[in-house]
């Protein structure tokens, strides 16, 4: 039995998840036009490598400040209905049900919340998410991260908690992205797999030899 780790956003999903939670809760006029202009500047930013995703999950949180959990819970289980469900890559939706059937072990790694990532996982059957989580108390959002994010080398760390409880080893792991955001990950498992790339993670599979699906 292998253990498979699937990033979410462009690799699970076609697009980005969280651009979608932006757009709903503008058209909604939950959000002003320019903080959605601003969000949307980062996230392209984001994909060209020219911003800290770090202080950018940070300031996501910042903003969850005084908003109830349940509100979020509500509001990204219409969004995941209405938006993201449909987009469900049917390739990568084979490639875990092939997982499942030969037995592996299979998890979600993801940089966002698990609000909407949860609802991919109970779709795809997948028992395992990590994911960034948010700080709550009585209910309501901090504005804080509650640990590390899930992010470049967090991501690891908490790969190697899960296979610490479950007793994988490096060699026997399977890890599915399109981000090179991903790459750490990428190299410490023993089977890489690379889903439509990104520019630089595209150039950095092909001088690693990684397969690129």
């Amino acid at each position: 039995m292998a253990l498979a780790l699937f990033d979410m956003d462009g690799t699970l999903v076609d697009g980005n998840t969280t651009a979608d939670y932006v757009k709903s809760r503008w058209q909604r006029g939950l959000l002003r036009t320019r903080d959605a202009l601003t969000a949307f500047v980062v996230y392209s930013r984001y994909r060209l490598g020219v911003v800290d995703m770090v202080t950018m999950l940070h300031e996501a949180a910042l903003a969850t400040k005084g908003q109830t959990e349940q509100s979020l819970i509500d509001e990204c289980r219409v969004i995941y209905e209405e938006r993201v469900r449909s987009r469900i890559c049917p390739e990568m939706r084979r490639k875990v049900d092939a997982h499942r059937q030969a037995g592996d072990k299979l998890a979600i790694v993801t940089a966002s919340t698990p609000y909407i990532a949860r609802h991919l996982a109970a779709e795809l059957q997948i028992d395992v998410l990590l994911a960034t989580e948010l700080e709550v108390v009585d209910g309501v959002f901090t504005g804080r991260l509650a640990g590390d994010p899930c992010f470049g080398r967090f991501k690891i760390d908490a790969v190697e908690r899960l296979m610490r409880l479950e007793h994988f080893a490096w060699d026997e792991t399977f890890f599915y992205s399109d981000s090179d955001s991903d790459a750490p990950l990428l190299a410490r498992v023993g089977k890489p797999m690379v889903v439509r790339p990104d520019p630089r993670l595209r150039w950095r599979a092909w001088r690693m030899k990684w397969p690129i699906l």
